[in-house]
């Protein structure tokens, strides 16, 4: 007989673009707050995400010495484990960040762009993880000293057995999918879904992952079910005229958060 129980996801809300959002975000329990530095209607610069920094660091309980030494990215993780072993560890590192943090974690969004401006926006902001959006080699998360959250799209031709790089072990920490948009160089943010039976079975791989496109308050229970994601990851879907609006922030994190599946 099947049962239910209480699936508790991380979510990630992206595309912060101000203090308010940012507090809104943390108040309503998100556990990664995203920065979108690459060209998007969303970007925001570094003085900027500085002071989201700063507000959604007030809410924290962590020294910086503490936090600094938190933030290695692959900590004592057995050199051969297997890629389901292997994002299990980095993604509980990642939920105990966030409870030794005391606060939502900072995630910067980039998308193609240099090795050096990434590290210097990470060490100015300061971030506590980079993602890459793009189609970055797996290999430049080995060269960020901060936990990486790295982007696969999905579209019509993608496939589990051929995306090698999605599992390799040691380079990026925390895996994403995302929908491929045709017919534009700017992924994400798009508003648009995949077929989240392709993410079910990256899960029955048993390797936690974040999910995003197209997630709203009203889909994503539908969505957690589905595809089973470690976490979820929303932008578009809690603005109202392409703003934040805390009301959606709200209720995204509740409908998340207290999504139950059934547990076969």
């Amino acid at each position: 007989m099947a049962l239910t129980k209480p699936y508790n996801v991380t979510v990630k809300i992206c595309g912060i673009q101000t203090t308010e959002a940012a507090v809104a975000a943390s108040e309503a329990g998100a556990d990664i707050i995203g920065m979108i530095f690459a060209p998007s209607p969303r970007l925001i610069d570094v003085s900027t995400a500085k002071e989201i920094a700063q507000a959604v660091y007030n809410a924290g309980a962590a020294a910086d010495g503490e936090q600094d030494a938190a933030l290695l990215a692959h900590p004592s993780i057995a050199s051969g484990s297997t890629p389901s072993e292997f994002f299990s560890a980095c993604s509980q590192h990642t939920l105990d960040m966030r409870q030794r943090f005391g606060r939502p974690l900072l995630a910067g969004v980039f998308q193609n762009q240099p090795l050096e401006h990434i590290l210097e926006v990470a060490r100015s902001v300061p971030l506590d993880m980079v993602q890459l959006h793009g189609t970055e080699s797996v290999e430049m998360a080995r060269l960020i000293p901060v936990p990486v959250i790295k982007v696969f799209h999905v579209d019509d031709t993608f496939s589990l057995d051929g995306e090698s790089d999605l599992l390799r072990t040691f380079h990026h920490s925390v895996i994403l999918l995302d929908t491929k948009v045709a017919g534009t160089s700017q992924q994400g943010g798009k508003g648009v879904s995949f077929d989240w039976t392709i993410a079910r079975k990256l899960s029955d791989k048993g390797v936690p992952f974040l999910m995003a496109g197209g997630l709203t308050p009203e889909n994503v229970c539908e969505a957690v079910q589905i595809g089973r994601p470690w976490g979820v990851d929303v932008s578009s879907g809690t603005e109202t005229n392409k703003v934040k609006d805390p009301s959606k922030i709200l209720a995204f994190v509740r409908r998340a958060k207290e999504n139950d599946y059934v547990a076969e």
